[in-house]
């Protein structure tokens, strides 16, 4: 259901930013465009909004931001100049060449072509609201798309966010120009596919595009090794609603903007036969912590054994949950929670073994795992035992020295 426009209207001038750049703006051709309205009328709040202006861009930015007060950054190329809020929030600012009409009909989909003003209300030139109510991903025209080759990851991205699908002339389309992602760079690709890996329901679309041979292009793993990898996808999506975990904790930011829940099913989709090689993807640009998650988790998945969960645990880190989730095996959430406890605070602290055995390196790295290892299979259960193993393994160290 679509917001209306006397509602759309009053939710729009509401927001404080968009009454001070309508005001500044009342004498001049000034709309806001693309995404901020599409999901207004959605409902949904935005914090990024695209506005077109008739007049000079450095001019009006400097009467709007004396209310502001952002940081101006100009994108010469794109011919942009972006206001860096401080609550976070960015605002575009671009110049009207021509007509409203010609100005949309750069855009990438008809649900991204749709404008607003107090003045004129909603202009929709190429029914972008009615595909938007029927949730539809159409592209305005084939240059559109090959100007932009990215633009060919985004429709999979709306589809799912909108939870609709893609037009069959824009998927033709897509089909017949995957090749051409590549010219894209792998910051801008590894955006949007975060984008989609963060939204309620990627593996349909996913599934759309290794059929329609982008996704194969982007991430250069066998189609089989990417079918077999979606469906395991779609099985994660399942085992999630067994394990007894915040909604707020899948939805945290990880790192590039990707939540955790994204990054669980990054690890799947580019597992390769239980292994991880971030020399294998040229296409995207993972950051060091992503990187290092992902060779955890895969490691950790590929050793497996319920007999070994300590050592699991202890080298998969913060990777453990990660593991159980993908292996499906909730119910030793209880056993890494335990181990948690354990090596935060045993019946020995690590730094009480450091302190009664003065040992330093490696050697106390290696009383300290067996002591609390003892006690995660439950060879010892009181200080007393603790301290008797503790002198046990000290005498064979100085056995073996």
């Amino acid at each position: 259901m679509l917001l209306s426009a006397e509602i759309l209207k009053e939710k729009i001038l509401k927001d404080k930013f968009n009454s001070i750049i309508f005001r500044k703006g009342r004498d001049h051709n000034l709309f806001l465009v693309g995404g901020y309205v599409r999901d207004a009328l959605r409902g949904i709040r935005s914090a990024d909004r695209d506005y077109v202006i008739s007049d000079d861009i450095k001019n009006f930015v400097k009467r709007i931001n004396k209310s502001l007060n952002g940081t101006v950054i100009e994108f010469k190329k794109r011919k942009i100049i972006r206001l860096f809020l401080k609550n976070g929030a960015t605002i575009d600012i671009s110049k009207l060449k021509g007509s409203l009409k010609k100005d949309l009909s750069k855009r990438d989909f008809t649900i991204n072509a749709i404008a607003w003003s107090p003045v004129c209300g909603l202009v929709d030139p190429y029914q972008g609201i009615e595909d938007l109510r029927k949730g539809i991903v159409r592209s305005i025209s084939e240059k559109n798309i090959t100007s932009d080759p990215l633009r060919m990851i985004r429709a999979y991205r709306f589809a799912s966010e909108l939870n609709g699908s893609i037009e069959r002339s824009t998927r033709n389309l897509i089909a017949i120009h995957h090749a051409m992602i590549v010219k894209t760079s792998p910051e801008r690709i590894t955006s949007e596919l975060f984008h989609l890996l963060n939204s309620n329901n990627p593996v349909g679309y996913l599934k759309m595009s290794l059929s329609d041979n982008l996704l194969k292009t982007i991430l250069p793993l066998s189609e089989s090794i990417l079918k077999r990898n979606i469906k395991v996808l779609s099985q994660l999506e399942e085992g999630l609603k067994k394990f007894p975990l915040k909604e707020s904790l899948l939805e945290k930011l990880f790192s590039q903007n990707l939540t955790y829940k994204g990054l669980l099913r990054l690890e799947i989709l580019l597992s390769q036969d239980g292994h991880f090689s971030h020399d294998l993807f040229p296409n995207l640009r993972l950051s060091k912590r992503i990187v290092k998650r992902i060779t955890m988790a895969h490691k950790g998945m590929k050793n497996f054994n319920i007999a070994n969960l300590f050592e699991i645990f202890y080298e998969a880190k913060e990777s453990s949950i990660d593991i159980l989730i993908l292996k499906n095996r909730a119910e030793l959430l209880k056993e890494h929670a335990r181990f948690s406890r354990i090596w935060k605070k045993g019946l020995l602290t690590s730094r009480e073994i450091s302190q009664l055995s003065k040992m330093k390196g490696p050697k106390l790295g290696q009383l300290i795992m067996e002591i609390k290892k003892a006690q995660f299979e439950g060879k010892i259960n009181s200080r007393r035992s603790a301290m008797k193993l503790r002198s046990a393994i000290l005498h064979n160290i100085s056995y073996q020295t």
